[in-house]
């Protein structure tokens, strides 16, 4: 017997073996999902965001290095409030460069940091930061010149919550970590040992395991009633179309930089590279259900990825949401009252086109270089931006935001206008885009991929707003 037929004889009996498991042993491995610590900032009280390794088990029993910030996995989720402002304490625990970025935030270049504001070993950076936005979800991470890519994988990622007084008083869950759950989408490649691979030189990354919170499709147990998921994709590559398992409705209420002008009810959404959404699901009736990336696999379908994973995802399983006790008091259909809605802007002071060399990493046929200004904008501007690849693929833009006028030639309803500034499109897509910020040569902007891959190796620009 050849080498070829004794390992698919392995994997025959393996897959066999597998399918004579009753289904509650293999759910039995899962583990309960994991929280992130909540930090939460009023006036001025100091947030500490320590980059640094520490060391978990992703899967097994097995310790191994992994980075995060504050001595864990991943970092904690800084919550704030509109109207106050927060002093941030970045430290630099690692041996490389960390540069840091709050995507989604709207401030001024010099505070946000970004590129050009890189911390060597053992630095630190104590910006005043401002919150002068409406609520909304953003996420702190690297962004690292040439290097965010290997750095968000490693684990330099968390959330960023933004509050106001019309989200506080609105009828949706808000108890973190109850009914108000943070969930960040990592997919990884990992060795024997259960470490993280990554390959530095391929154009997009794409592992076969998919974390949530750092864990593999966890569970988590949660009173009847609705609940509210708050997902971040952090994937360096990959995007998902996120669906239940048993076909169910659910509202989509918000995107990036904040609440939709009405909830959406839709069977599934997709979420791109570092794009943010909100969703309430309603658990009133009904037993356990689980959040997909993708279709509900039957067991031929997992056989068949056994043998041959087609760059697709090990277990698409997300999470599981067990539903326990009494039916909830408040079981009526959440509502809420953007105190802003966004809409499309009148005036537009500049048309610009930018094309995505996906195979290349280029922008309109240029790579990076950190000595070329790309966008020189007037701050309180609007400007109309065609972007255009051929390939679908993640976009995105640093300090400053805009609303989606169109994709593929399809105009965007007005009730799903919505500030974003993140966006996945398949070929086309007209964005209008509004400079609130000022940025220096000295402190650029940055616009390009989403996909860090690819804006690692040049699918980048800069912006300065004055």
């Amino acid at each position: 017997m050849d080498y070829s037929r004794r390992f698919l004889f392995k994997k025959t009996l393996i897959a066999t073996a597998f399918s004579a498991l009753p289904a509650a042993l293999l759910a039995a491995t899962n583990q309960p999902l994991v929280i992130p610590p909540l930090l939460e900032s009023r006036r001025g009280k100091p947030v500490f965001l320590g980059c640094e390794s520490t060391q978990i088990r992703l899967v097994d029993n097995q310790l191994v290095e992994v980075w995060g910030f504050n001595g864990q996995y991943l970092g904690p989720t800084v919550r704030v409030r509109k109207g106050d402002f927060v002093k941030l304490n970045y430290r630099n625990n690692l041996p490389q460069a960390v540069a840091m970025n709050i995507q989604g935030l709207q401030t001024n270049s010099d505070i946000l940091g970004g590129i050009g504001h890189s911390l060597k070993p053992q630095q630190s950076w104590s910006p005043i930061v401002p919150i002068s936005q409406t609520a909304a979800t953003c996420y702190y991470h690297s962004c690292s010149l040439a290097s965010s890519a290997y750095q968000n994988y490693r684990g330099l990622v968390g959330m960023w919550i933004i509050e106001d007084e019309e989200s506080r008083q609105a009828q949706l869950p808000n108890k973190y970590g109850v009914n108000d759950i943070p969930l960040i989408l990592q997919d990884l490649h990992l060795n024997q040992e259960g470490a993280q691979l990554f390959q530095q030189n391929e154009p997009h990354f794409y592992g076969d395991r998919l974390f949530v919170n750092g864990q593999e499709a966890p569970f988590i147990n949660v009173g009847r009633g609705w609940i509210r998921l708050r997902i971040l994709n952090a994937s360096v590559s990959r995007g998902y179309s996120l669906q239940f398992d048993d076909e169910r409705e659910f509202l989509l209420i918000a995107k990036d930089q904040g609440f939709l002008p009405e909830a959406k009810t839709v069977k599934s959404v997709f979420v791109g590279t570092g794009e943010r959404i909100e969703i309430l699901v309603d658990l009133n009736e009904g037993g356990n259900v689980s959040l997909l990336a993708g279709k509900k696999r039957s067991f031929i379908d997992k056989v068949e990825l056994f043998f041959n994973d087609n760059g697709e995802l090990a277990d698409n399983r997300v999470l599981e949401l067990r539903p326990e006790g009494l039916l909830s008091v408040f079981n009526g259909k959440p509502s809420y009252r953007p105190s802003v809605t966004a809409a499309m802007p009148s005036q537009i002071a500049q048309e610009r086109t930018f094309h995505f060399d996906t195979e290349n990493a280029m922008i309109n046929s240029k790579r990076f270089d950190p000595r070329r200004i790309d966008v020189n904008a007037k701050q309180g501007s609007v400007e109309r931006w065609t972007l255009s690849a051929a390939n679908a693929m993640g976009f995105r833009i640093q300090g400053a935001k805009f609303v989606v006028e169109s994709r593929d030639d399809v105009a965007t309803p007005g009730n799903e206008l919505v500030w974003q500034d993140t966006l996945w499109f398949d070929k086309t897509a007209k964005i209008l885009v509004k400079f609130d910020n000022s940025a220096s040569n000295s402190q650029p902007f940055i616009f390009g991929s989403a996909d860090l891959m690819q804006a690692d190796k040049g699918a980048l620009g800069l912006i300065v707003v004055q």
